[in-house]
């Protein structure tokens, strides 16, 4: 007997020892997910594998060269790293608007996430996009531009800006910047416009390098309609530059178009490749007078004034068309003989 139970203790030792030893490992597992453990609740990881911060003492980064991150506003505070994104990498980050951007002029992007240190709901991430130049900045803001939006003036970027219910998105100078909310709040919008006031307070700017296009537009376009395509408009190699708007004719809504040339041959050479170009994809000559084409059942008109190239692209309302080409033409005119180009 004293033999049997000798060894039940020997086995209820070792059992013991065993217990204690899947306990620490669980112990020492729940610690290492907690250490990891930061923007889980919102869905989101820490930092991306293609965003680690920039080596010390770079330069080539806006985010580091100001200090940021930064508390945006009282209770929210950063969570996580910022993530850094090249040419190579951007795709990581926004996998089929890469192309965009990079066909823009884009250089690098910046990323960092914040959180409310109260609500588990509330939380945004800021895109600090640097685009090399105000046009550049300005063409991919435009061109992603929604129609239900809120102007904001009241930031002082040099540039433009507007809301929607849970995002703002700023030009600065060659910065595009985006700060996209994770849910619809009024505390949320007002700590993302506390960290854009920031951010553009500190990120240099140059001064001279401002958008004048705009005001070569006649007066009765949509306000902030105005869009600026880079390179490749409409599928047209030979339009680069393009600024685009919509002009209204009573209650309808056309997208006219410019393009300054360095002068007046080359855009008439520019227009005349553009109308065959059309024509070559299946428009129809409608007027040609007035360089009017159907296409597809849609009215296209291309024309080249002074050292302008400018047009009409795919109206419905062919006689909305034609009114439009022409306040644009005598608009482009007036500008050609103030300026002698």
């Amino acid at each position: 007997m004293r033999q049997n139970s000798g060894r039940a203790r020997t086995l209820e030792s070792a059992i013991g020892i065993i217990y204690l030893f899947h306990l620490v490992i669980v112990v020492a597992a729940l610690l290492v997910i907690q250490s990891r453990f930061d923007m889980a609740r919102f869905g989101v990881g820490q930092t991306a594998a293609a965003g680690e911060q920039p080596q010390s003492g770079s330069t080539s980064n806006p985010i580091e060269k100001i200090g940021l991150p930064f508390k945006p506003t009282k209770g929210f505070l950063p969570a996580g790293k910022a993530e850094i994104y090249d040419n190579d990498t951007l795709y990581e980050k926004i996998d089929g608007r890469a192309p965009m951007y990079q066909e823009t002029g884009f250089v690098k992007l910046t990323t960092q996430r914040f959180a409310s240190d109260a609500n588990a709901e509330l939380g945004f991430e800021q895109y600090l996009y640097d685009m090399g130049n105000t046009r550049n900045a300005f063409s991919v803001y435009s061109r992603q531009k929604r129609t239900d939006v809120i102007d904001m003036p009241d930031l002082d970027a040099k540039g433009f800006a507007y809301k929607t219910t849970n995002s703002i998105y700023i030009t600065h100078g060659q910065y595009y910047i985006e700060m996209v909310g994770f849910a619809e709040s009024d505390e949320l919008l007002s700590a993302m416009k506390g960290i854009a006031q920031k951010l553009i307070a500190q990120l240099p700017v140059v001064e001279k390098d401002k958008i004048t296009e705009i005001g070569i537009f006649p007066p009765e376009i949509v306000p902030g309609s105005v869009q600026l395509q880079i390179i490749d408009a409409y599928g047209f190699d030979g339009l680069t530059d393009t600024w685009s708007a919509k002009y209204m004719v009573n209650d309808k809504a056309v997208t006219i178009f410019f393009s300054k040339r360095n002068n007046a041959d080359e855009a008439k050479k520019v227009a005349k490749s553009y109308n065959d170009f059309l024509i070559g994809n299946g428009a129809k000559v409608i007027d040609a007078n007035v360089s009017a084409l159907d296409f597809l059942g849609s009215t296209e008109i291309v024309f080249a004034k002074g050292h302008f190239v400018g047009g009409v692209h795919e109206a419905d309302d062919r006689n909305a068309a034609l009114k439009a080409a022409d306040a644009l033409s005598k608009r482009l005119n007036e500008i050609s003989e103030k300026t002698g180009g």
